[in-house]
Order: C-alpha cells, then sequence, then structure tokens
C-alpha cells in the first residue's frame, strides 16, 4: 500500500494521473492524504481510492492516514520558509511511528551533485529534510525536481508578458542557469519512480526474487531530474526576444537592489521583502553551479528527450492579461 501527498498540487497530482491513466498500479493498492479531502482530484475519487485527512500540525491524523502502508510518498510542502522542515519532519516520524519502511521524498535541483549542501533558501528546507530522512532508519528514495519551466518569469524578476508593454525588463541578482524542465514530464517520470517500487511490493506476493531485482534501482538513491540543458537567465532573454519580437533587457544588479526594486511589485506579497531576501539566494545558487548539472535520468525514465524552455517556447511566451504571478509554489511566504 502506498500512501500519495500532494495531489492537489501540478507535480503530486500529475503523479496520480500518470498512475491511473497508465494503470501503473491499482487504485486498491492507493491510499491519499490530504489536509483538504475536498481538494482531491475527482480521478481519485471515481477510482475508489482510500481518501484520508492528514494534517502535519496534527501527527494522531498522519498515523491515521498512514497506518497499513508500505510507502509514503512525500511531496514536499509548498513553501520557502522554516515550517516546511517541520512539516516534513513530521510526516517522517509518522510514517516510522505507523510502520511504512519506505519514503520517496521530492526535493529540488539545487545543490549541485549530491543535492546535499546549497547556499539557496529555497533549498535549506530540503537539506535538513533528506538528512532527516536518511538518518531515520527509513529506506528513502529521492527525487531532485528540475526547476519548473513554467515559473521562468518567478526567476527572471518577475515578468509578466501582458499586451501593454513593448519593452521587457528582467531586474536580476544574476545571470546563472538552470536545467529547466516540463512540469508534466517530470510528474510523468515521478510517477514511474513511485510505481516501481509499490509494483515490486505487489510481486512480492508472487516472487521475492523479483522484489529485490526491482527494488534496489531507487533504494537509498537520489535521483536527479533535470532537463536537456543549463539555460542562463540572459538565454531565457535571448529566446523570449526571439520569440515575441519584443525588446528584453537584462539588467543584473546587487541583491539588494534587486530586492528593493522588488518591492515595489504590486503582484509581490508585501512581507517586507522576506520572500526576496529569499529568492535573491537562488541566483548566487544559479552562479555556482547549483542548478546546472545535466542528468540523463529523465531521459532514460520517459524514453525521449525532456523538453526545456527552448522547447516550450510557444507555450511558456504567451502574451495575456495579467492574472498575478504563479507564486503557489512558495506558500506562506509568497500569499
Amino acid at each position: 500500500m502506498l500512501v500519495l501527498t500532494g495531489t492537489s498540487g501540478r507535480l503530486g497530482g500529475g503523479v496520480l494521473q500518470n498512475i491511473l491513466q497508465k494503470g501503473l498500479m491499482p487504485p486498491s493498492e492507493l491510499v491519499i492524504s490530504a489536509f483538504n479531502v475536498d481538494g482531491v482530484p475527482a480521478a481519485a475519487k471515481d477510482a475508489g481510492i482510500i481518501i484520508q485527512h492528514g494534517d502535519y500540525t496534527k501527527p494522531e491524523t498522519l498515523l491515521h492516514a498512514f497506518r497499513g502502508a508500505d510507502a509514503l510518498f512525500l511531496v514536499t510542502y509548498p513553501s520557502v520558509g522554516e515550517e516546511r522542515f517541520e512539516h516534513h519532519k513530521a510526516a517522517i516520524d509518522a510514517a516510522k511511528a505507523s510502520g511504512i519502511r519506505h519514503v520517496i521524498y521530492t526535493s529540488l535541483s539545487f545543490g549541485g551533485i549530491t543535492g546535499e549542501e546549497s547556499i539557496a533558501g529555497v533549498m535549506q528546507a530540503h537539506v535538513r529534510s533528506v538528512k532527516y530522512l536518511k538518518a531515520s532508519g527509513l529506506i528513502y528514495t529521492i527525487v531532485r525536481e528540475a526547476s519548473y519551466a513554467d515559473i521562468w518569469n518567478i526567476f527572471c524578476g518577475f515578468v509578466q508578458l501582458d499586451a501593454s508593454h513593448d519593452d521587457v525588463d528582467f531586474v536580476v541578482p544574476g545571470d546563472g542557469a538552470s536545467t529547466w524542465a516540463d512540469r508534466d514530464e517530470l510528474a510523468e517520470a515521478t510517477a514511474s519512480i513511485v510505481a516501481n517500487w509499490v509494483s515490486s511490493i505487489v510481486l512480492l506476493k508472487v516472487a521475492v526474487s523479483m522484489l529485490i531485482t526491482l527494488q534496489k534501482q531507487y533504494e537509498n538513491k537520489s535521483i536527479l531530474l533535470s532537463g536537456p540543458r543549463a539555460t542562463s537567465i540572459s538565454e531565457i532573454a535571448t529566446l523570449l526576444q526571439t520569440h515575441t519580437g519584443r525588446q528584453v533587457n537584462v539588467k543584473i544588479v546587487s541583491p539588494e537592489e534587486a530586492i528593493i526594486y522588488h518591492m515595489r511589485n504590486p503582484a509581490l506579497p508585501q512581507d517586507g521583502g522576506k520572500f526576496l531576501r529569499n529568492w535573491a539566494t537562488w541566483f548566487k545558487a544559479m552562479s555556482l553551479g547549483e542548478a546546472s548539472v545535466v542528468d540523463p535520468a529523465l531521459e532514460q525514465i520517459l524514453g525521449r528527450k525532456p523538453k526545456g524552455i527552448q522547447e516550450m517556447a510557444e507555450e511558456l511566451f504567451v502574451v495575456q492579461q495579467p492574472t498575478g504571478l504563479d507564486t503557489k509554489e512558495f506558500g506562506d511566504y509568497a500569499k
């Protein structure tokens, strides 16, 4: 039995969708733990998947939701603050206490080859969570997801491509690169990783030798799902200019100048610059190559070349009416 979390989000929801649509495992082997059970996709309810209430701030609800399961798919809590680690810790503790043996955890591609050290603020809770998970004695699989290509504008200075402006300014504190990937392809590959472990549990009923063969592929390992190449902020500017015909101006300033400049952006949270100070550290990390490691794992799992920003330009660089920035991934810091 596998417990899925984060199914109301795009990554976790995409994993669930791939499992169901491709028949990667029977719905009877799934349980969904959700803070808001009403937000669970209708497809899960239609498939007859058990849905349990699980609240990171109430460990007893997690113990109930996890009871009887063999594995937990722990989608990272949407935040860049310290509460992110505390929620992950609560889930890992509940998993161990309820008898779960394997935790599959989603991290980020910052941190270079290992992902275990980073200066990016957005990565700090992940570094602590991974260390805690490894020290727990549970079997672990760390799935390191590349930066989502669809939030390129968050990285490039909170750009909104509306019809009222011809020029576009990227005001950023650096020009580092990241291996951007399609969020839907990341979900597809992650679903395969998740189903591989769970399928091995099902096969235990048939042949123990087959269980051992399958489990070793991802057991106690970290998998980096990177896009096809590393693309810098200035290269994104060139792509945007070529695709839209607009003049794109890249302005590299100090972190302090960038924070002050973007504090005047009405689409951002008025939190005294707390989120922006975290955001500014991403660029220092990228300048050190933390997010530019290209790994073949995503291509190998998908069985095809993954898409990067270049391949997604048609859908990414669309002029539209401003609808606000997509900052859901950053939780309370970006409300």
